[in-house]
């Protein structure tokens, strides 16, 4: 294989603009990179990795914004007419997060980071209590579209799904054709998107000419994937038994963070086991839930989901770090 192409897809609620999104992504995983392998990051650093960011952050922002007319106040208008979260807007946050020395990212930390946040602890109680009856009565769904309004939006509207899968399908077959090491690093609601994109990639007749093509490594990050108004809602819910599951997968590795309420269900090799046993895929890893440290510099809430803070641990680092070095 030739050159390394990381693509990178993000996940939801309120986005900077393109630019600004992709400079934050690189600076939390560069500075990631950095806690586990210096030869690795100075790779990604000065280019020698191809590195496609797939966004669809202006989306996302029309959506909550129709839904919640609050987040005016937050966002700006440019001169594309879309609004955005404001440029450096999480700038001190960053700093805060990749100035955490390694050795300070542990379980002890983290509960001193969350220790006047109870509301953490409710997101997760509510959860487990919640989603089974909600799934039971197929509410979930509605649920989701209520408190969530960009994923609902993407689990429910077909022209807003393809909206989005269509951001992420161009740079991913420009990848994919060029016959290179591809691996495609997808966040939350990110998650989603690409298995759908993988779906669509692998089983149908349109895409026939990149049947040849693999992912050679899928890392899903704060991954909803497991849960179960998700996996009604994908691409591949209402199909035959044997035209279910991607087929374009080499490896698949998950992570997911404690509390990470949009991520519930962590585990997904227990959902996607049939992959495996018919030969779709040839590995599925579920890591061990990891402990992430976002501090939002502005409200001085935490939030375990955020991208960034994905990005900039160690365990992930170490997953985009063998890929890197990998021959």
């Amino acid at each position: 294989m030739g050159t390394k192409q990381l693509v990178i897809i993000h996940g939801r609620d309120k986005k900077p603009k393109c630019d600004e999104m992709l400079r934050l992504i690189k600076m939390a995983l560069i500075a990631g990179l950095r806690r586990v392998n210096e030869e690795a990051a100075q790779r990604l650093e000065q280019e020698h990795i191809s590195l496609t960011f797939s966004y669809y952050g202006d989306i996302n922002n029309r959506l909550l914004l129709e839904s919640r007319p609050r987040y005016g106040q937050l966002f700006e208008k440019e001169e594309d007419g879309n609004f955005y979260v404001p440029d450096h807007f999480y700038d001190e946050s960053m700093q805060q997060l990749i100035n955490r020395p390694t050795d300070q990212m542990t379980p002890e930390e983290y509960e001193l980071l969350i220790a006047n946040e109870p509301i953490i602890h409710f997101y997760d109680d509510a959860a487990k209590k919640l989603s089974p009856y909600l799934s039971l009565f197929g509410m979930s769904t509605r649920a989701i579209k209520k408190l969530l309004p960009d994923l609902g939006a993407y689990l429910t509207s077909r022209v807003v799904g393809s909206q989005i899968r269509e951001r992420l399908q161009a740079p991913l077959t420009k990848a994919l054709s060029s016959g290179d090491d591809v691996m495609l690093l997808s966040h939350s609601m990110g998650c989603m998107v690409a298995y759908d994109v993988l779906w669509k990639f692998s089983r149908m007749s349109e895409y026939k000419h990149l049947w040849e093509y693999k992912v050679n490594e899928w890392i899903t990050l704060g991954n909803p994937l497991g849960e179960p108004a998700v996996k009604r809602s994908l691409y591949d819910s209402n199909e035959p038994d044997d035209g279910m599951y991607p087929a374009n997968i080499r490896h698949w590795t998950n992570i997911n963070a404690v509390d990470d309420y949009i991520a519930h269900d962590a585990a997904i090799e227990d959902d996607f086991y049939l992959m495996l046993s018919r030969n779709l895929i040839e590995s599925i890893n579920d890591q061990p839930l990891i402990y992430t440290f976002w501090k939002d510099s502005h409200t001085g809430r935490t939030n375990p989901h955020n991208f960034f803070a994905y990005l900039n641990h160690p365990k992930v680092a170490e997953q985009v770090a063998n890929w890197i070095l990998r021959s």
